[in-house]
Protein backbone atom coordinates (compact mmCIF):
# COMPACT_ATOMS: atom_id res chain seq x y z
CA UNK A 1 0.00 0.00 0.00
CA UNK A 2 1.35 3.30 -0.67
CA UNK A 3 1.03 5.83 1.94
CA UNK A 4 0.33 9.51 1.66
CA UNK A 5 2.68 11.51 3.32
CA UNK A 6 1.68 15.10 1.50
CA UNK A 7 -0.48 15.78 -1.80
CA UNK A 8 -0.54 19.16 -3.56
CA UNK A 9 -2.77 19.79 -6.84
CA UNK A 10 -0.58 21.73 -8.86
CA UNK A 11 -1.99 22.68 -11.95
CA UNK A 12 -4.47 22.14 -15.10
CA UNK A 13 -3.36 20.12 -17.81
CA UNK A 14 -4.37 18.55 -20.76
CA UNK A 15 -3.27 14.46 -21.30
CA UNK A 16 -4.97 13.01 -24.73
CA UNK A 17 -7.59 15.80 -25.39
CA UNK A 18 -8.74 15.28 -21.93
CA UNK A 19 -8.52 18.31 -19.11
CA UNK A 20 -7.03 16.66 -16.22
CA UNK A 21 -5.60 18.23 -12.36
CA UNK A 22 -1.78 17.86 -11.76
CA UNK A 23 -1.57 16.18 -8.02
CA UNK A 24 2.17 16.16 -6.82
CA UNK A 25 2.04 13.49 -4.07
CA UNK A 26 4.79 13.01 -1.50
CA UNK A 27 5.22 9.32 -0.39
CA UNK A 28 4.93 8.15 3.26
CA UNK A 29 7.10 5.11 3.12
CA UNK A 30 11.63 5.78 2.34
CA UNK A 31 11.21 3.70 -0.55
CA UNK A 32 8.16 4.77 -2.03
CA UNK A 33 8.30 7.20 -5.56
CA UNK A 34 7.27 10.62 -5.54
CA UNK A 35 4.26 10.55 -7.76
CA UNK A 36 2.00 13.10 -10.69
CA UNK A 37 -1.37 11.71 -10.49
CA UNK A 38 -3.55 13.30 -13.37
CA UNK A 39 -7.53 13.41 -12.48
CA UNK A 40 -10.13 14.25 -14.58
CA UNK A 41 -13.09 15.28 -13.91
CA UNK A 42 -15.89 12.34 -14.20
CA UNK A 43 -19.87 12.43 -14.43
CA UNK A 44 -20.93 10.52 -11.52
CA UNK A 45 -24.57 9.65 -10.05
CA UNK A 46 -25.83 13.09 -8.44
CA UNK A 47 -24.93 16.72 -8.01
CA UNK A 48 -21.42 15.53 -6.22
CA UNK A 49 -18.41 15.20 -8.84
CA UNK A 50 -16.33 12.28 -9.76
CA UNK A 51 -12.87 12.15 -10.46
CA UNK A 52 -10.84 9.17 -12.28
CA UNK A 53 -7.00 8.89 -12.42
CA UNK A 54 -5.70 9.53 -15.94
CA UNK A 55 -2.32 8.84 -15.36
CA UNK A 56 0.04 8.41 -12.66
CA UNK A 57 4.21 9.02 -12.90
CA UNK A 58 6.47 8.08 -10.71
CA UNK A 59 9.11 10.73 -10.15
CA UNK A 60 13.10 10.09 -9.31
CA UNK A 61 14.26 13.93 -10.42
CA UNK A 62 16.68 15.40 -8.39
CA UNK A 63 19.11 18.23 -8.87
CA UNK A 64 21.91 15.95 -8.13
CA UNK A 65 21.32 13.84 -11.52
CA UNK A 66 18.93 16.21 -13.35
CA UNK A 67 20.11 19.79 -13.71
CA UNK A 68 21.18 19.38 -16.96
CA UNK A 69 20.02 17.09 -19.85
CA UNK A 70 20.95 13.67 -18.12
CA UNK A 71 20.09 11.10 -20.99
CA UNK A 72 21.48 8.12 -17.85
CA UNK A 73 18.90 8.85 -15.62
CA UNK A 74 15.48 8.53 -16.31
CA UNK A 75 13.87 11.19 -14.02
CA UNK A 76 9.82 10.26 -14.89
CA UNK A 77 8.08 7.43 -15.99
CA UNK A 78 4.64 6.18 -16.60
CA UNK A 79 3.22 3.60 -13.76
CA UNK A 80 0.86 1.34 -15.74
CA UNK A 81 -2.64 1.15 -13.99
CA UNK A 82 -1.74 -3.00 -13.86
CA UNK A 83 1.42 -2.08 -12.32
CA UNK A 84 0.31 -0.03 -9.61
CA UNK A 85 -0.31 -1.99 -6.22
CA UNK A 86 1.05 -4.93 -4.39
CA UNK A 87 1.10 -8.69 -5.00
CA UNK A 88 -1.34 -10.51 -2.63
CA UNK A 89 -4.07 -9.09 -0.93
CA UNK A 90 -5.67 -6.59 -0.91
CA UNK A 91 -6.19 -7.18 -4.82
CA UNK A 92 -4.05 -4.39 -6.14
CA UNK A 93 -7.42 -3.29 -8.08
CA UNK A 94 -8.63 -2.65 -4.47
CA UNK A 95 -5.48 -1.00 -3.76
CA UNK A 96 -5.36 1.75 -6.24
CA UNK A 97 -9.34 2.40 -4.97
CA UNK A 98 -7.85 2.51 -1.73
CA UNK A 99 -5.22 5.29 -3.17
CA UNK A 100 -7.79 7.23 -4.89
CA UNK A 101 -9.64 7.41 -2.13
CA UNK A 102 -6.66 8.33 0.35
CA UNK A 103 -5.68 10.95 -2.28
CA UNK A 104 -9.15 12.56 -2.66
CA UNK A 105 -9.74 12.50 1.10
CA UNK A 106 -6.33 14.06 1.88
CA UNK A 107 -6.48 17.83 3.03
CA UNK A 108 -7.33 20.47 0.95
CA UNK A 109 -7.27 18.02 -2.60
CA UNK A 110 -10.63 17.78 -3.27
CA UNK A 111 -11.76 21.35 -2.29
CA UNK A 112 -8.36 22.73 -5.00
CA UNK A 113 -10.04 19.96 -7.28
CA UNK A 114 -13.04 21.69 -7.47
CA UNK A 115 -11.92 25.19 -7.73
CA UNK A 116 -9.48 23.95 -10.66
CA UNK A 117 -12.05 22.56 -12.85
CA UNK A 118 -15.02 25.30 -11.95
CA UNK A 119 -12.29 27.95 -13.08
CA UNK A 120 -11.60 26.05 -16.16
CA UNK A 121 -14.82 25.94 -16.78
CA UNK A 122 -15.80 29.69 -16.54
CA UNK A 123 -13.04 30.20 -18.88
CA UNK A 124 -14.00 28.21 -21.45
CA UNK A 125 -17.28 29.66 -21.21
CA UNK A 126 -18.02 32.27 -24.47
Amino acid sequence: MYYIKEAKVTRLTEIEGVVCAEIAVSPGAVDDPELLVYVSRSVGNGSEAQYEIIRMLWSDAGMETDWFNNDLHQAYGVIAEEQFGDEGWPEPAVQREQFKQLLLEYSGVTESLKEKFSSSSKSHKM
